[in-house]
């Protein structure tokens, strides 16, 4: 295929983002806490800048499906936040290798789940959020995987007002994110062009969460999806040390 990628990879790869984008439906962050580590064993070439383009249909559907629920004080701490963390991520993609960012990206989503099982902390003031921006900045540039530290800071919110407050940080960030990546010369045309072909992926993971986000606050599905995601990013990890 003219998008570096097998028709094997490009059909695993759809498939695990048509489970992401159906778990970010549902409770507002996933996709690629979720998909990223598994492209990071099949297709490491499209980290990171393929998956952090492809969630962005996705966020502007549901911004736009929940728009009233958006707490927009909290996302423009979260934005400003963002700033230092791209700047740090940018320069760690600049220097590092394809294989290492992999370990980089199982390493990020393990610590990250683990965080996200065991911290109860809730905690919306403007500092809370400079710092789960930042954090979510650089998680965000380095391995598409910026969802965990904002997705806390909800945590104990509505599930209306975390999927899109949640899918507005995601827009925001996944500009600065890019424009990192684009001055740090990590972004190819291919990789982009990868974004587009996996979007009908995209999309059946989303129109198949519409049911479930209006039934469910999302708690049922946080464990599963915190769960498989800490398994592939322990892989990740670990094809990353073995080689």
């Amino acid at each position: 295929m003219a998008l570096h990628l097998t028709w094997g990879e490009y059909l695993a790869v759809a498939g695990i983002i048509v489970i992401g984008a159906f778990c970010q439906g549902t409770i507002g962050f996933g996709m690629n806490l979720l998909a990223a580590p598994v492209v990071g064993l099949v297709a490491p070439q499209l980290l990171p800048a393929t998956m952090v383009v492809v969630g962005v249909p996705m966020s502007v559907a549901m911004a736009v499906r929940e728009h009233h629920h958006i707490d927009w004080r909290s996302v423009g701490w979260i934005s400003v936040g963002r700033l230092p963390g791209v700047a740090l991520g940018a320069w760690l993609v600049a220097i590092m290798s394809v294989r290492a960012l992999g370990g980089v990206v199982g390493a990020i989503v393990v610590v990250a789940v683990s965080v996200s099982i065991w911290s109860q902390r809730h905690d919306l003031s403007p500092r809370a959020a400079l710092g789960a921006g930042t954090a979510s900045g650089f998680m965000d540039t380095v391995a598409a995987t910026g969802g965990p530290p904002v997705a806390l800071l909800f945590q104990h919110r509505p599930a209306q007002e975390v999927r899109s407050s949640l899918a507005v940080v995601f827009l925001v960030g996944t500009a600065l994110s890019l424009g990192g990546l684009a001055l740090a010369g990590k972004v190819a045309g291919w990789q982009l062009l990868a974004a587009v072909a996996l979007a009908p992926a995209l999309g059946v993971g989303l129109l198949a969460s519409h049911r479930l986000a209006a039934a469910t606050a999302g708690r049922p599905l946080r464990p599963w999806v915190l769960g498989t995601a800490g398994a592939a990013g322990v892989a990740a990890l670990a094809r990353a040390l073995v080689g």
